[in-house]
């Protein structure tokens, strides 16, 4: 149990750890495919956010924005909102428009959801184009808040307002909705995947990253949309799925709309990292397809219980901070409870129910500032590429959260399951013994000697 949750309020953050939540409604938007994020607010709003999720992913994201500029402003961007809407619709024929906010349209007082009921109704030519609009302030929430809103946002309005329908299937097939948060990459939703369909079931991800921004290569040199992700037509099946399988508990929210409405039970499962929330996902599975659980999956969970007897050595009594979202905050602290590294301080970007639920001595609601000063006392850091910054070379830094630009690969880091907790456990003890110092210095004899000294004398001696 967490000894304590502080709360920081303070005027300047000089070292943020939080991200926009426009940025993480970009993100969410970006596993939904043939769609495009718009964002509703100046285009200094949108470069930053394309520049983050660019240096990141190392993929292109088609991300387009309003452009409000100093006129609209003061008089509204109703039409700027508008004519970007026909535009897109016109040029592009996406199948998905997520419309999200900005700190300056939210300042504006603009009535997005308003703007785009008078655009469907004045264009009715445009039916086939879906849009969907979400509000993501600057100056309210985070990545995670965005991301989570963005999803349900798209429940809400296309499945339980019915502007989806998809014909029930003829033939009962076992279908398992899937909400990952955005602490999960796209080999964590590929893993995720693999261990449902060997259980027999059919999955739909929400959203699907592991289509979209997996590092793969397009078959067009360039695209004005996402090019993967989860489709409509999937989409609109969840309402026919036997249950929800909640990834982070800032995706339950969005599970709970289908329970309400379609009756679909949702079941959380923490993040998928460690050896006892894969566990609990594997019974899961095994119970509701009344289905023995694969001898592979057997087997990994006995590589991983050698991997914690490998690297307890190093990691056990080990003093670890984090510096993460609070999904994400959630998932390395119950990793590394199970190995036994103690985890003194995790600093996270939002006050959500379960901080003080957290496996860690301190729990503080603040920026990477608050981290100075535990460093000194932990061997190992877990947090982004801004954290390392601030920490290496003195304390290493697992990078784990966004962004994670200073190293390849990183937005496709395996976390979930019993082969993510091995891979990470790995990451962690190697971290360790690179930056392993002896407590006590070598001893060095006065009557040592190197060969050097023997050649220096003369040789009639």
């Amino acid at each position: 149990m967490t000894k304590k949750v502080t709360i920081k309020r303070t005027a300047l953050v000089e070292q943020p750890l939080k991200t926009s939540a426009a940025t993480g409604a970009t993100l969410a938007s970006m596993g939904l495919d043939n769609s495009i994020p718009l964002m509703h607010g100046s285009q200094g709003c949108g470069a930053f956010a394309k520049v983050y999720l660019i240096q990141h992913y190392r993929e292109p994201i088609p991300l387009q924005n309003t452009a409000i500029d100093h006129i609209a402003a003061v008089m509204g961007g109703d039409d700027n909102l508008s004519s970007a809407l026909k535009l897109l619709c016109e040029k592009h024929q996406a199948s998905l428009i997520v419309v999200m906010t900005t700190g300056l349209s939210e300042m504006q007082g603009c009535d997005v959801a308003r703007v785009v009921r008078e655009f469907k109704e004045e264009n009715p030519q445009f039916a086939a184009s879906h849009i969907v609009s979400v509000t993501t302030p600057d100056f309210s929430g985070s990545m995670q808040s965005g991301f989570a809103s963005t999803i349900e946002a798209c429940v809400q309005q296309l499945l339980v307002d019915k502007q989806l329908s998809v014909p029930k299937p003829s033939e009962t097939t076992q279908q398992l909705n899937v909400f990952a948060s955005c602490a999960l990459t796209s080999a964590d939703l590929e893993l995720i995947t693999r261990y449902c369909e060997a259980f027999g079931f059919n999955v739909v991800l929400l959203p699907n990253l592991s289509d979209s921004l997996d590092g793969h290569l397009a078959e067009e040199d360039f695209s004005v949309t996402s090019t993967g992700g989860t489709s409509l037509s999937q989409l609109a099946s969840c309402v026919y799925s036997s249950a929800s399988l909640v990834f982070g508990d800032s995706m339950l929210p969005a599970a709970s709309l289908l329970e309400k409405h379609f009756n679909i039970p949702s079941v959380a499962m923490g993040t998928g990292m460690g050896m006892q929330q894969s566990d609990l996902l594997v019974m899961k599975l095994a119970e509701l397809s009344n289905k023995p659980v694969p001898q592979w999956i057997t087997r990994q969970r006995k590589r991983l219980q050698d991997a914690l007897l490998d690297s307890h050595f190093l990691l056990s009594d080990a003093k670890a901070a984090l510096a993460l979202d609070p999904d994400a905050a959630a998932g390395y602290c119950a990793l590394l409870a199970e190995v036994g590294v103690s985890a003194e301080l995790v600093v996270t970007s939002l006050n959500t129910p379960n901080l003080d639920q957290l496996a860690a001595q301190n729990v503080v609601v603040g920026d990477l500032s608050d981290l100075a000063g535990a460093v000194d006392d932990c061997e190992l850091v877990v947090g982004n590429t801004h954290c390392a910054n601030m920490c290496e070379p003195s304390t290493p830094v697992l990078r784990a959260g966004f962004p994670c630009h200073d190293r390849f690969g990183n937005s496709d880091i395996l976390q979930v399951g019993y082969e993510g907790a091995r891979q990470r456990l790995f990451a962690m003890a190697n971290l360790l013994k690179a930056n392993h110092q002896d407590e006590v210095p070598a001893h060095k004899s006065v009557y040592r000697f190197e060969p050097a000294s023997c050649t220096s004398l003369p040789l009639d001696s």
